[in-house]
């Protein structure tokens, strides 16, 4: 098996590991001490999930023949899930407004589609948020310093936003528009917005309010 890291063909005594998840366990180990994380996995020149790379763990390394392994910095990751984060708080505060202005005017939500889309990217956003402040709170990232010289704080962590998802599910289900409006508004909105002033700070852009068309 071919081993490159980051484009570069290495030289790894592959006689010692006989499995595919201990040559990664041994990249990812010699990364580490660099200050380096693996950042991305390619076998036999098809990019793999998270998913993939667990299940292939104990797949025999003659069976591969190149494994391709992209590296990154924490703080281009960071800096990845920040502008990520920030694009997706803009575009959920202009759809979430869409559709509560939509069940406010006509009793009902006319804009389904865009409903269920919002779950969707609700789902993706806190994930975002929750790698964030684990990353964080485990050292991973860095926070910088404020304009005022302190370290910048991380908002309250987003572990309740999964009990007003299920309640949301739940109104969803038996299509309770004004109890939908009202998760939207009152429990779902405030944590967007506080994570959006956050992430906004971090990549030193002014959080937007977007206008309704």
């Amino acid at each position: 098996m071919r081993l490159f890291l980051d484009e570069t063909e290495i030289a790894l005594d592959l006689s010692c590991f006989r499995t595919f998840g201990a040559v990664i366990e041994e990249v990812t180990l010699r990364a580490s001490a660099s200050g380096r994380i693996v950042h991305g996995i390619g076998v036999d020149g098809k990019e793999i999930s998270l998913d993939e790379e667990r299940e292939m763990s104990d797949r025999p390394v003659k069976e591969i023949d190149s494994l391709h392994i992209r590296t990154t910095t924490s703080e281009a990751l960071l800096k990845e899930a920040i502008d990520g984060a920030v694009y997706l708080s803009e575009a959920l505060r202009h759809d979430i407004r869409t559709v509560v202005a939509s069940i406010h005017e006509n009793g009902a939500c006319d804009a389904k589609t865009l409903c269920v889309s919002c779950i969707e990217s609700l789902g993706t956003f806190f994930q975002l948020t929750g790698a964030v402040f684990n990353g964080v709170s485990a050292g991973v990232f860095t926070l910088p310093e404020s304009a005022s010289g302190k370290s910048m704080e991380l908002p309250e962590p987003p572990t309740e936003i999964s009990v007003t998802l299920q309640r949301f599910f739940d109104v969803w289900q038996a299509q309770d528009w004004p109890r939908i409006a009202s998760i939207f508004e009152e429990e779902i909105s405030p944590h967007i917005e506080e994570w959006a002033e956050f992430f906004s700070a971090m990549s030193n852009r002014k959080a937007r309010q977007p206008d309704l068309p």
